[in-house]
């Protein structure tokens, strides 16, 4: 692979450096990338790590890689609506869900993936902007900044090198070196629980679901991944040794002890200490934080690299705005703002999660199997288990950027249905740019429900205006034919008349006739006629 790509080759000034190479920081390059920003990603490794540790998907990550057009790239490597189960030790279901072939937000909701297939996809999307170059092994040994920009030092085989930046993210995982310099701590818990994590190929497996095993002899985990690969997870008991536990003695011991597998190929294995911690800032004046290096969550919710996916969707189009002279810097303190909150949450429900696996004792788990045989009783429980629900929508905290008051529908992610137009029929997003607002109504046309100042703001911002089962009254106006009956049961159960969305496609205000919308008031006074165009 080659250690640098892109059309530079001086070592020049850049808009935005991204410090690491995984999935998070190879988004944000190529969610900049969409909108001409200047990026350069430093990575200290001589390639991507090409190692399969994230494994399940959500409906906003596909949601994302279609906004960054590379969904199709990554289609063919993706197991869809896998079932999910947790069996207690006699393999009576404690939790079942199944989830829609199409979820709310125009995709899959659930399924598993390959990460190197992944990783690799965003690192090629890459060579589609003149403007983003990837260099590996340029190791970020410092930085320093000012009221303008970021001053990093580098080690690199070509010496040692410095790189001026307007902004610089730091994307470099748990030991993040950015969050150290920045002086920033992880707050929160650590496991005292170990698993071990063993990538297999297994010829014609028949694994199609997701199995939770919250058997208090060994608690353990089944996965399907694509091909002919699975995943098996084991937790580490007292008074093993991780020495122990990832010798191939042990590993085919434990899978041929608790599967139906004895031929099997390992590809991979790893002990793993899961954590429970946030950042206590995101930012540090031009400097941020993001996946991993932001916050560290058990796996048992399955948002660890889908939030950090979040985490590069709502800073990268706040940051595409400031770059361009849209809005003012003080919208990216509304980074931390909606998403630090919602990845709380998201911790909590993994812990909880956890708390339905882990136990290894008998009476323990007896407990808690007493307790779901009663709640399944309950076919609301059920209802809401098997929908998917224990992990909660896509959401943001409130900020400047989202109306106030106690409304439900801001801060919630605008689902994607099917629509029509005369070219066809298609996904919502097919009508909308990456880093395009949307005034979206529903039976009304949302330019007739602006007022003139906010008329004017979108206008600048280049926002789209969509009408769904309506007319098409003004000239900026699309109007598009939804016959999703998922979408429509949603609008009827929130009321929705006409919304305005963001580029990271959640809801900032309803449509209030006659009023300006607080969200657009941090683009009110800025002088229009100097703003720099976003990159369709």
């Amino acid at each position: 692979m080659p250690n640098e790509i892109g059309i530079h080759s001086r070592f020049e000034d850049t808009e935005v450096a991204i410090v690491g190479a995984g999935p998070v920081g190879l988004m944000i390059a190529n969610l900049l990338g969409t909108a001409g920003v200047r990026v350069t990603v430093l990575e200290r490794n001589k390639g991507l790590l090409n190692l399969p540790r994230a494994i399940a998907y959500d409906g906003e990550t596909l949601r994302l890689f279609t906004q960054v057009g590379l969904f199709e790239q990554i289609a063919p490597g993706l197991i869809p609506n896998p079932r999910v189960r947790h069996l207690n030790a006699r393999r009576v279901a404690l939790m079942e869900a199944d989830s829609p072939a199409r979820g709310l937000y125009g995709h899959s909701a659930l399924g598993t993936f390959y990460q190197p297939n992944f990783e690799n996809v965003l690192l090629n999307g890459l060579s589609r902007f003149d403007a983003v170059r990837m260099l590996f092994e340029h190791t970020v040994t410092d930085l320093t900044q000012d009221a303008k920009g970021v001053e990093l030092k580098i080690s690199s085989p070509q010496g040692e090198r410095k790189l001026r930046a307007q902004f610089a993210i730091g994307c470099d995982g748990g030991t993040s070196r950015v969050r150290d310099m920045l002086g920033v701590r992880l707050v929160g818990s650590t496991y005292t629980e170990r698993w071990l994590v063993v990538d297999a190929i297994v010829k014609n497996h028949g694994v199609s679901q997701i199995t939770f095993h919250c058997d208090p002899r060994r608690p353990r985990v089944e996965l399907p991944v694509v091909g002919d690969r699975v995943r098996w997870e084991f937790m580490q008991l007292p008074g093993e040794s991780e020495e122990v536990l990832k010798n191939d003695d042990t590993v085919r011991k434990l899978v041929t002890q608790y599967t139906m597998y004895g031929e099997f190929e390992i590809e991979r294995k790893a002990v793993y200490t899961f954590h429970a911690r946030v950042a206590d800032h995101w930012r540090r004046g031009r400097v941020f934080l993001a996946g991993d290096a932001a916050h560290l969550m058990p796996p048992f919710a399955g948002q660890g690299m889908n939030g950090g996916l979040k985490d590069a969707v709502n800073l990268s189009w706040k940051l595409v705005a400031v770059l361009r002279g849209q809005a003012p810097d003080s919208i990216l303190d509304s980074y931390e703002a909606e998403r630090a909150p919602v990845v709380r949450r998201i911790v909590e429900v993994s812990r909880r999660l956890g708390s339905v696996i882990m136990p290894t004792s008998r009476i323990a788990a007896a407990a808690r199997d007493s307790l779901f045989a009663g709640l399944n009783l309950s076919r609301r429980f059920r209802a809401f288990i098997g929908a998917g629900k224990i992990v909660p929508r896509p959401a943001i905290g409130r900020s400047v950027l989202t109306a106030a008051g106690r409304d439900a529908l801001i801060g919630q992610m605008v689902p994607q249905p099917m629509v029509s137009s005369a070219q066809g029929i298609g996904l919502l997003d097919q009508h909308v740019s990456g880093h395009q607002w949307m005034a979206l109504g529903i039976n009304e046309d949302p330019a007739l429900l602006l007022s003139n100042r906010d008329l004017a703001i979108l206008d600048a911002l280049g926002a789209r205006f969509i009408c769904l089962n309506g007319a098409s009254l003004d000239r900026r106006t699309l109007a598009l034919r939804c016959a999703d009956q998922g979408f429509i049961r949603w609008a009827e159960q929130h009321q929705v008349g006409a919304v305005l969305v963001r580029p990271d496609r959640f809801i900032a205000a309803r449509l209030d006739p006659g009023s300006d919308l607080e969200p657009l008031s941090p683009f009110a006074s800025l002088d229009w006629a100097e703003i720099l165009p976003i990159a369709a």
